[in-house]
């Protein structure tokens, strides 16, 4: 069935949305104010989902996407809309998942854009698929058949290159691509990680395979690139969508990455997590030491830690920091950095983030870096307890903001500024730094 339809706005996971006689219905690649000829593909009692078929009068904000392959490939879900348009929408979405999951009504700040809003990755995961004819690349839209994507618009141009002879060493070894439907093949994923997004050397490209095995001249043909500056195997046996496993090995030069935030010298591990943009990193972290406004007396306790990025940018600014993180290597990175940065007043311990908060001691300043699914109940009533002065939560995901938000709001804290960085530009994802305080 194909109907005329004009978008109202653009919604979390980045699909437009319009009405039809009353029904909600959600029309991906389209933007505020386009009216569209689109094909329902979906009709449920209380939603839709339609194609655009045409473009009958563009939004103000459309563009011409960059990539050939967008649409196709999953990665990106904005590209058709321009740069100053969706950080718009972005901030729109970051409100509507606020107000309607968690009934917060505090107001969004405008939100922090990237100067470059290409290229700007400092990380690409690359899934490898098709046995003995192997394809490196990235997911079809809402599949996990491969796209075989030969230059990506949002990483350096180095990863095309180190992607590129990857796939060649594996046709020259006859070494097997992974096969997640039946559990055979062996390599899984191919990761490259550089200090940011211009560094033409530095880079670690980790090979994750199903077995022990890893043919020799994968890892001599990598390590031999002029941009790969260290090789490491990752050992991934389990059936499963998770990328990386356990067991770590390097096989050539540097394992670790080195990055640089706000005069903080860090090291990062092979499989420790680190925010995918360098830059905006920066900009993520003056926005918590801004929101936290330290007055040089304080004990901050730093949740969900990693290798110690906040806690070291903090750490000059109050009396002292705890960090929790349950990933072991993440840890010892985070304990490494604040000996080569000279912090005396931080300590990090390896725990899971539900078990300890409430028995570390006496905070005044919490700050929350989760993963996307954010928060427990039960890490969030154990911080309540703690009756800290200030919460600051950073979020990759506005809507299990929304939710915690409104589990802190029952027990006794608000929201007092929500303020958004754009960390992803050309996906609907999108970063949030929450300053919390008690209630007055």
């Amino acid at each position: 069935m194909v109907v005329e339809l004009v978008v109202d706005r653009v919604v979390a996971g980045g699909a437009g949305l319009a009405q039809l006689d009353g029904l909600k219905v959600f029309v991906p690649f389209s933007a505020p104010k386009d009216r569209v000829r689109a094909r329902l593909t979906v009709r449920k009692k209380d939603y839709a989902v339609a194609e655009v078929v045409e473009v009958l009068e563009p939004s103000p904000i459309r563009t011409a996407p960059q990539c050939p392959l967008y649409g196709d490939c999953g990665g990106c879900q904005l590209q058709h809309i321009s740069y100053d348009g969706q950080l718009v929408v972005k901030k729109l979405i970051v409100n509507d998942s606020l107000q309607r999951l968690g009934r917060v009504f505090t107001p969004v700040r405008n939100i922090t854009g990237e100067t470059r809003p290409w290229r700007y990755r400092n990380k690409t995961q690359y899934p490898v698929a098709g046995g003995r004819r192997p394809s490196i690349g990235f997911f079809r839209r809402q599949t996990h058949d491969l796209v075989d994507v030969p230059e990506c618009l949002l990483h350096p141009e180095s990863f095309d290159k180190v992607r590129a002879l990857m796939l060649e060493l594996m046709l020259q070894t006859g070494e097997t691509a992974y096969n997640e439907k039946n559990h055979s093949g062996n390599v899984r994923h191919l990761v490259l990680r550089a200090p940011d997004a211009d560094a033409d050397s530095g880079m670690v490209a980790t090979v994750v395979t199903r077995t022990r095995h890893l043919a020799g001249p994968i890892a001599e043909g990598l390590a031999a690139h002029p941009s790969v500056a260290g090789v490491v195997h990752n050992i991934n046996p389990n059936q499963t969508n998770r990328i990386m496993g356990a067991e770590s090995q390097s096989l050539s030069g540097e394992a670790n990455l080195r990055f640089r935030v706000l005069g903080k010298d860090l090291r990062c591990s092979a499989g420790s997590f680190f925010q995918v943009n360098t830059g905006q990193a920066e900009a993520l972290c003056r926005k918590v030491l801004k929101h936290a406004a330290p007055e040089g007396t304080e004990n901050v306790l730093d949740l969900y830690s990693g290798v110690g990025m906040i806690s070291l940018v903090l750490a000059d600014f109050v009396r002292s920091v705890t960090g929790v993180e349950q990933y072991r290597p993440a840890v010892r990175d985070a304990e490494f950095n604040a000996a080569v940065n000279s912090n005396q007043n931080t300590r990090f311990v390896r725990a899971d983030v539900d078990s300890v908060a409430d028995s570390l001691g006496d905070f005044d300043i919490v700050v929350l870096d989760p993963p996307r699914k954010g928060c427990s109940p039960e890490t969030l009533r154990a911080i309540a307890g703690l009756r800290p002065g200030r919460i600051i939560y950073v979020s990759c995901n506005p809507a299990t903001l929304a939710r915690d938000l409104k589990v802190l709001g029952a027990m006794g804290f608000q929201a007092s500024l929500i303020e958004p960085v754009d960390m992803f530009p050309q996906t609907a994802h999108v970063e949030v730094v929450a300053r919390i305080e008690p209630a007055a």
